[in-house]
């Protein structure tokens, strides 16, 4: 079974964009389902990313802390000395680097598939781009949807 990081812009992007709460909740119960077996995990990077606004999305996620969030522990820190080599030789300007480090080490310390809306573009620095050159598997939120077997 498959275990998946999600990170801060899937979650941005399914809630305020493509699968609004109040619109899809089954897709929501369907990500709940993961997340109580234990198989859709975050750092707590993802809660400290969040804004803290009231939107219905966001109390979904901030009442799931507790069973969906990694604290950053050794192991992910552990991660973090293979993630940021690759990050200080590929971007010129560090401080532009956030959270997207901790997404990526965490995936590789609990090895798991990390699930972003960023893509593989030609010439950025994304974290597909960091996930390919460290052999982390990363997926799209929709083909994750399609590998689980999810209908809506």
């Amino acid at each position: 079974m498959t275990i998946y990081c999600i990170d801060t812009s899937t979650i941005i992007d399914a809630g305020e964009r493509y699968y609004p709460i109040d619109i899809f909740p089954a897709f929501w119960e369907k990500l709940d389902d993961l997340i109580q077996a234990g198989r859709l995990k975050a750092p707590q990077t993802l809660i400290d990313e969040l804004e803290n606004k009231d939107d219905a999305w966001r109390e979904w996620v901030y009442s799931r802390k507790s069973i969906m969030i990694w604290p950053i522990d050794e192991p992910i820190q552990t991660a973090m000395s293979r993630v940021m080599p690759v990050y200080v030789e590929t971007i010129s300007n560090l401080n532009s680097v956030k959270g997207d480090p901790f997404f990526i080490a965490a995936s590789i310390a609990h090895h798991a598939t990390l699930i972003t809306s960023e893509k593989l573009i030609r010439g950025s620095i994304k974290i597909p781009k960091i996930c390919d050159r460290l052999g982390v598997k990363w997926s799209p939120l929709l083909n994750v949807v399609r590998a689980e077997g999810w209908q809506f």
